[in-house]
């Protein structure tokens, strides 16, 4: 086993709203750990040899890498909003998004999505002190950090996703009329297409960027319509409507099949007919699996998981060979593991957990 020696640590201030003390206090608490803002990355193998870097960044609960492969951006409720070189961890530019957010990257590397977010009511507000979600969405250019593009027309926000062909920018939440996915034009920040067939909370693109796949994951309660849609994403006609809902969606690289993460099952349904074609149980002790990912070169499904309201010990990572049907474990978090994402050559892994760590991790 190989053991880098070579570390170092760097501080950055952070502004923590009361709302994300809390949420990221909880998670560190029940692992015996107290929460420090400093952000620290560490050279160090596990013991079967597949964490290649690990990174503090308290409870960052969104990821997204780069379609170069050479960089990761980062952040979450009490986590900045970062972009971080892919080998060393070392953060290249920070981003002054609002605290809580949802994120993607472009496919050619140079602009990052992020959306929604956590802020504190000013004083005039009859809700002064308290947290108050955020809609605004913003287009941000990498090399320097600057915003480029704002889109604010969102009351809520709970899902984004980059076309693969780069023109367009889905979010899922809801607008002023009601629940809604709106297609954004990625360059000019205008609406193309409001989509209002159901409440969703997950957004998955096809690959040729002809079509979405929402649906509403478990953790939305109430009396919502439970559907998985596949849509054009031109004119908003349906494809496929299903009655079930997926905690998680990725669309296979080859567009043929469509993972859904649900409870601890992973269906495989064919894009076209929505039929289960496969189907198989993570060994997760019973915990809900929040993340599931298929890798680029279509070799690998890649799910987390753990509980979503509270920090959950049985956090898990697993990674299956589709072609054998083998599960591997990734073992380190300490606690519910809320997002993943897969470098674009399929040989690495990040994950966030609600543990305060980000992993990188050698399929």
């Amino acid at each position: 086993m190989q053991i880098y020696l070579k570390s170092f640590k760097y501080t950055s201030p952070v502004r923590l709203s009361r709302r994300s003390l809390c949420l990221a206090s909880l998670g560190l608490i029940s692992t015996g750990l107290t929460l420090n803002i400093r952000h620290m990355v560490g050279y160090a193998a596990s013991p079967d040899n597949h964490l290649l870097l690990t990174r503090q960044n308290n409870y960052s609960s969104a990821l997204a890498w780069s379609h170069d492969g050479s960089w990761i951006v980062s952040g979450g409720v009490g986590s900045p909003v970062e972009i971080w070189d892919a080998t060393t961890g070392k953060t290249r530019v920070g981003l002054a998004a609002k605290d809580g957010v949802l994120l993607d990257c472009s496919p050619d590397g140079h602009h990052v999505v992020t959306a929604g977010g956590i802020e504190t009511a000013d004083a005039s507000s009859s809700t002064a002190g308290l947290p108050q979600s955020f809609s605004e969405v913003v287009i941000w250019d990498v090399a320097t950090g600057a915003r480029l593009v704002t889109y604010n027309g969102m009351s809520y926000v709970n899902a984004v996703a980059w076309s693969p062909d780069g023109t367009r920018i889905a979010l899922a939440g809801s607008d002023a009329t009601g629940a809604t996915i709106h297609v954004c034009d990625a360059q000019a920040g205008t609406l193309l297409l409001a989509y209002r067939q159901h409440v969703a909370s997950r957004l998955a693109w096809s690959p040729d960027s002809r079509l979405v796949v929402s649906s509403i994951d478990s953790i939305i309660g109430g009396v919502f319509t439970r559907t998985t849609r596949v849509w054009n994403s031109t004119t908003g006609h349906d494809y496929l409507v299903l009655n079930n809902s997926a905690n998680a969606l990725s669309w296979s690289p080859n567009g043929a099949l469509i993972a859904c993460g649900d409870a601890e099952v992973v269906s495989l349904r064919d894009a076209r007919t929505g039929a289960v074609t496969s189907s198989y149980t993570t060994n997760s002790g019973g915990t809900p699996i929040l993340g599931v990912a298929w890798s680029p070169d279509g070799r690998f499904i890649a799910c987390v998981g753990g509980s979503p309201q509270f920090p959950d010990p049985k956090g898990f990572v697993q990674v299956r060979e589709l072609a054998t049907g083998q599960v591997t474990s990734y073992h380190g978090h300490k606690l519910t593991v809320a997002a993943l994402a897969w470098s674009p050559g399929s040989d690495r892994l990040v994950t966030s957990s609600y543990d305060g760590t980000i992993r990188v991790w050698h399929i």
